[in-house]
């Protein structure tokens, strides 16, 4: 008896693992004749198979039910909603029918007998199924991926992998959440670093999904999953059908859309669209990180009938005119013969992947080349598996020297040793807590050197964890010592990136000093770091590592150590180690030391104010001045904002009046230091370049003699490399007190910006080390900015649009864009609209918006300002071709590539005529005019210009400048596109050994 042209299958899930196979389908025959009428039981054929659960975390199995003769009535809700499920009981478990196929489905069970030597996953294409669109159209209905591989590739776990496709489907998935959500099941099926190798299969959109996975796997951490980060290594070969690499002629598909501009499945098709710019970068990147695998391309060549409403029905069937979907040009990816076999299949876009019987020639090619695959597969993915690169070994970052005067303490330091006692058990975190100036930072430092000493093979990193921007100094500093990969990428988010390498054991044990962790709010608000999350969350809490925490604020403390911290105790045992050998009585130092309230900070400098006037003062003659200086200090603190001052409660009269004693005598003895002192404390009070205090034009002789008396009063510090100063928060708070006391903080303050204004750099890559250092000092001293003194303000512009362009190249969009909006409000209220700067503001903003993918502003920023460059600068201006070409930029972005190439062939030829054919500038011109060709397919026009553009940076720029490289990889793309495959190759792996 002949079988129905198809039958229908369905999924059941939810079955016992404990169960042998026929009793598991016994099972089920009886749950569906439960649910049969009558009528059913007696003409309704169900062929019931059981099939291994391919996720390794399930306890259950599948099964896959085959019905002819039609449908159960209990199961037509399934026909009506294609994307729901139905649940019968069985005994006493449910279980569940579904005909969607979401997830891995396993098609049979591999031979008991042989190695399981292979994953095989085929993925269907848009508006496809994830069973259905692989099932033959013949009598019978084979499905060959289970009815023919389970014969002649018994060795593999071949599964399907379903998802939401459906252009009916209000989805508004787009390829990145396609890919994530491919990912998300790679990860429960292959659930660990996982060496079996991997053979995909895909058609149509489904391909475009295997390659962003492959793409995003590329691009992740060894600490990331480790399904997802083995998975490129571990995929072998794929085998492609109709895939449209360069996007689908969807004519068709749009037309159900017309009408409903905000359908979701809009943004979809635009991705997808033929030219589409995301197609475009992903097939690039595609191609180049597949030229070791095999790929076997499947190409159409019978068109497919197109899509048109049926009248009387209300559906959308396949009557009108034929179309070819997937040209040959967009099937194939062009690459070599020995990587790439291309492969004719007489049939229409839709049956390419549908074979009736095994001697189908579609089906004997695609067999011949997955045993093929299956037989190399094992040998070579081991091998990949086998490299390994070399660790660079444990060091510290601690910027300081080891203090050779430390002594005493040693209750408090061996407090901290007993809190890490448990590291490699447990994670531990110790807290150092008190005043500003009780000696937490010395303590810090000194165990971390007992640390290194004891313990050479443990990682020691120190953070100043005063700001967010110090923090993310110091995480980069991490990645650099610990040659992390990915660390100079400009899109990386640099602390994810440290966290999950401190979370890996294998990197070894460590200790992280957080100095200075006093605003509890940096680390606990959602709103920190540019929305990347709460800090905290990426401090690490593995076994293998332990935390030291110093901070006078005991909330925050507590917060981030979770348990008790410990007080810093009394520091007298260091004050008997600076005093020693000098003149006074115990009583006489103790009665000063209670006095100073125990604050090292303000014992030291007493220290040095009596050493530098003995024998006319000594500890008894200071402790009589400091009890008469009560009218001293109600005249320096009566004004408002001293009375303010004086009751923070992180500061001290005892410490202010120490200070102001010794600062007013250095005022006296040496004006010049009390003037470093002032500029010093305008900017972020660590890592303060000697560049941003010592005027260009200073003696050096003159500058030391500025700082001794600084660094003898203990008022700065000079960091481990002795071109940084770093200066205590109580000293930058009293210096800004007494200078705004004294009506000198305004001046100071423009000062500094006037300074971070000319020696922040713009941006460019060879600047960018010297922007990361600098940045924290450019953040302090934008905080107050004069509205009435215009060359301040346009100071501050400055320093804006520096900033901004050096956040905008590293990604950190949302500030850089803040930056410069603020500096083109500034610049157009004092200069005016017109003015060359003003339009180097919206030049700017233009830029930013253009990296956030905001091509309408961008472009209407970059018209603006075209149309005022060529006004107030003349057309052929250099910084009017500056325009036109980022003009160009952004409308190349949004697919206006006439108007593109037009703007760039002006700018080409008129930087040719006012700069020159060999400058900088034209050579960008030649390559982004290339760019421009290349996506429109003038690929000679295109090869030409990457050759002229990469000859110009090699002389202009040399052979390694990233300018160049960027020209390299440019010209092997064109290459690749015109089948010119060893040119292409050279150039790629040039630039990628470069």
């Amino acid at each position: 008896m002949a079988s129905q042209r198809k039958s229908h299958v369905f999924r059941v899930t939810g079955l016992s693992r404990e169960l042998p196979d026929r009793d598991l389908k016994t099972a089920v025959q009886r749950a569906l004749n439960d649910n049969f009428t009558d009528d059913e039981r007696s003409h309704i054929m169900a062929e019931i198979t059981i099939v291994p659960s391919c996720y390794e975390s399930d306890t259950e199995r599948a099964a896959l039910v085959q019905f002819r003769d039609g449908i159960p009535r209990f199961l037509h809700e399934l026909r009506v909603d294609p994307l729901g499920d139905w649940q019968v009981e069985m005994g006493d478990n449910d279980i569940n029918f579904d005909c969607h196929f979401f997830g891995f489905t396993q098609l049979y069970a591999p031979d008991d007998n042989e190695r399981v030597v292979a994953d095989i996953i085929a993925i269907a294409g848009l508006d496809g199924h994830a069973y259905g669109s692989w099932q033959g159209r013949g009598n019978i209905g084979r499905m060959w991926l289970r009815d023919f591989l389970s014969k002649d590739l018994p060795q593999c776990r071949t599964m399907i992998y379903g998802y939401n496709s459906k252009l009916s489907s209000h989805g508004v998935d787009t390829i990145l959440d396609y890919g994530r959500e491919l990912m998300e099941e790679i990860k429960k099926i292959r659930n660990t670093k996982e060496q079996r190798p991997l053979i995909c299969i895909a058609h149509s959109f489904g391909g475009i999904i295997v390659a962003h996975c492959l793409v995003r796997a590329i691009q992740t951490m060894e600490e990331d999953h480790p399904a997802i980060t083995s998975l490129h290594r571990a995929t072998y070969g794929m085998i492609l059908f109709a895939i449209p690499h360069k996007g689908l002629v969807m004519n068709d598909i749009q037309q159900m859309l017309v009408g409903d501009k905000s359908h979701p499945r809009e943004r979809l098709l635009q991705q997808i669209s033929s030219k589409s710019d995301l197609l475009i970068h992903q097939l690039a990147d595609f191609k180049n990180l597949i030229r070791d695998r095999k790929v076997v391309s499947f190409y159409e060549t019978e068109q497919t009938t197109q899509l048109v409403l049926d009248s009387e029905s209300g559906r959308w069937k396949r009557t009108g005119d034929f179309v070819t979907t997937v040209g040959t040009d967009s099937a194939l990816l062009q690459l070599p013969d020995h990587v790439e076999d291309k492969v004719p299949l007489h049939a229409d876009h839709s049956m390419v992947v549908k074979f009736d019987t095994r001697n189908a020639a579609g089906y004997r090619t695609a067999v011949d080349k997955l045993r093929q695959f299956s037989k190399d597969a094992l040998s070579v993915v081991a091998a990949r598996f086998t490299q390994t690169r070399p660790k660079p070994q444990p060091c510290s970052t601690v910027p300081f020297k080891k203090d050779p005067m430390f002594v005493g303490r040693e209750a408090l330091i061996s407090a901290i040793q007993e809190g890490h006692k448990a590291i490699g058990q447990r994670h531990e975190r110790v807290a150092l807590v008190g005043l500003a100036g009780v000696g937490k930072t010395q303590a810090a430092i000194e165990y971390s050197y007992r640390v290194r000493e004891s313990t050479p093979d443990m990682w020691v990193f120190w953070i100043h964890a005063s700001n967010t921007a110090r923090l993310e100094q110091g995480y980069q500093q991490i990645a650099t010592v610990a040659e992390i990969p990915r660390r100079d990428d400009p899109k990386i988010n640099i602390l994810q990136l440290v966290y999950q390498w401190l979370c890996d054991a294998r990197n070894g044990r460590w200790l992280m000093v957080l100095d200075n962790a006093d605003d509890d709010g940096i680390f606990f608000s959602g709103n920190t770091f540019n929305e990347r999350g709460p800090l905290v969350s990426f401090l690490p809490q593995a076994a293998h590592g332990s935390m030291l925490i110093t901070s006078r604020n005991g909330l925050a403390a507590r917060n981030l150590v979770g348990s008790e911290s410990h007080d810093s105790g009394s520091p007298i045992g260091r004050v008997w180690r600076v005093w020693r050998g000098r003149e006074g009585s115990g009583g006489d130092e103790r009665a000063l030391v209670q006095a100073l309230e125990c604050i090292p900070l303000a014992i030291t400098q007493a220290a040095a104010y009596i050493a530098n006037r003995l024998p006319l003062v000594t500890v008894s003659v200071y402790l009589r001045l400091f009890h008469e200086s009560e009218s001293k200090r109600t005249r320096l603190l009566q004004n408002e904002d001293s009375a303010d001052l004086r009751r923070d409660p992180s500061i001290r009269y005892a410490v202010i009046t120490t200070w102001q004693l010794s600062f007013e005598q250095i005022r006296q003895e040496r004006p010049a230091a009390t003037d470093l002192l002032a500029l010093m404390s305008m900017f972020d009070r660590q890592g303060i370049p000697e560049d941003l205090v010592r005027g260009h034009d200073q003696d050096i002789l003159d500058f030391h003699d500025a700082l001794a008396p600084l660094l003898s009063y203990s008022l700065i510090r000079l960091e481990i490399n002795e071109r940084l100063f770093g200066m205590h928060r109580l000293v930058q708070l009293s210096v800004r007190a007494w200078l705004d006391m004294h009506q000198q903080l305004y001046g100071w303050q423009a000062k500094s910006r006037r300074i971070m204004a000319r020696v922040f750099p713009n941006g460019e890559y060879e600047s960018w080390t010297e922007c990361r250092s600098l940045l924290a000092h450019a953040n302090s001293v934008l905080q107050s900015i004069c509205d009435v003194d215009d060359e301040d303000r346009l100071n501050a512009a400055t320093l804006l649009s520096h900033c901004g362009l050096f956040l905008d190249l590293q990604g950190v969009y949302e500030e850089a864009e803040a930056m410069h909006q603020q500096a083109l409000e500034t610049r157009e209220k004092v200069l005016g609209r017109e003015h060359p700067d003003t339009l180097a503001s919206v030049n700017n903003l233009g830029l930013v918006l253009s990296s956030q993918g905001l091509y309408d502003e961008a472009e209407a920023m970059h018209r603006r300002d075209l149309e005022g460059s060529e006004k107030v600068l003349g057309r052929q201006h250099p910084g009017t071709l500056t325009s036109a070409n980022n003009l160009g930029n952004a409308l190349s972005s949004q697919g206006k590539y006439e108007e593109a190439e037009a703007m760039h062939r002006r700018a080409l030829e008129e930087r040719e005529n006012v700069l020159g054919r060999e400058h900088p500038d034209t050579l960008t011109s030649v390559n982004n005019l290339g760019n421009v060709l290349f996506s429109q397919g003038k690929y000679d026009e295109a090869e030409a210009m990457h050759r002229r553009a990469l000859e110009g940076y090699e002389e202009v720029l040399g052979r390694e400048h990233p300018d160049t490289l960027t020209s390299v990889n440019n010209l092997g793309n064109v290459l690749s596109s015109q089948g010119k495959y060893d040119e292409a190759e050279a150039m790629h792996r040039r630039a990628l050994e470069a």
